[in-house]
């Protein structure tokens, strides 16, 4: 599998040195390189190209018009989840200690650096990046399955504050047109009383199909929250319905 290729976008004002580090990371590690000369043409080229443009910012901290720091400001101000590498001179302490509280993964000295330790630098910044994402991902997954662990359980247990109010009312329907619809039936006239008798016939069917298919759907509902759904069980449950379904 090909590896992947990292644009980067290199901010200094020093023409020479940016030329010939975008050079040597082209031509070492294939990396992508986009110069630009100060914080605000960098800001312009991030705005452009929004924040998928970039893999990663490597920028200097003195440069006119916007520096390296206003450049980080101006990113964390617009929530881009671009990784960025501070490069500062000797003496720069305090910009680095700035630069990493502002949200910069890194930061490598200008008088220290070699092409070998930068693209150690590079390769560590963006696996932190890849790391990041991975566990936002996680996170946000094991969030969602909070929320819906949660919902599930509200709804089993407005299932189970239904249920019996279902089932006694059903029960109720079925022995009401057991007992006293064949009372009522005797004291009809023909053919009234058959009339009745085969609607009370089809009452009492629809009452045994809903309530065989509430019953299913309870049964469905718990296999699948479960995660242990067997499709033999759902054929017996199918089954069932069908046959409720099928007058005598």
């Amino acid at each position: 599998m090909e590896e992947q290729t990292l644009h980067i976008l290199l901010v200094d004002d020093d023409e020479f040195f940016a030329s010939v580090v975008a050079n040597q990371l082209q031509d070492e590690y294939n990396y992508k390189v986009t110069v630009a000369g100060n914080g605000r043409e960098a800001s312009d080229l991030i705005a452009k190209g929004g924040s998928n443009h970039f893999d990663m910012i490597l920028t200097d901290y003195s440069m006119p018009i916007m520096n390296g720091i206003e450049l980080l400001k101006w990113i964390h101000e617009h929530n881009l989840e671009i990784p960025v590498i501070m490069l500062t001179a000797a003496g720069s302490d305090v910009v680095a200690v700035e630069a990493m509280k502002l949200g910069a993964y890194d930061y490598v000295r200008k008088e220290q650096l070699d092409l070998q330790h930068l693209g150690v630098v590079i390769n560590a910044t963006h696996e932190r990046l890849q790391f990041r994402i991975t566990k936002s991902m996680e996170e946000e997954r094991t969030r969602e399955i909070g929320l819906n662990n949660l919902a599930t359980d509200k709804v089993r247990d407005v299932l189970n504050a239904l249920t019996p109010s279902l089932n006694s009312a059903l029960a109720n329907i079925n022995g009401d047109i057991e007992i006293r619809g064949e009372e009522l039936c005797k004291q009809l006239p023909s053919p009234h009383r058959e009339q009745v008798h085969d609607l009370l016939q089809q009452i009492q069917h629809s009452a045994v199909l809903l309530e065989t298919s509430i019953r299913g759907l309870l049964g469905l509902y718990k296999m699948l929250y479960a995660h242990h759904a067997e499709v033999k069980e759902i054929d017996r449950l199918k089954r069932e319905i069908d046959e409720k379904t099928k007058f005598s």
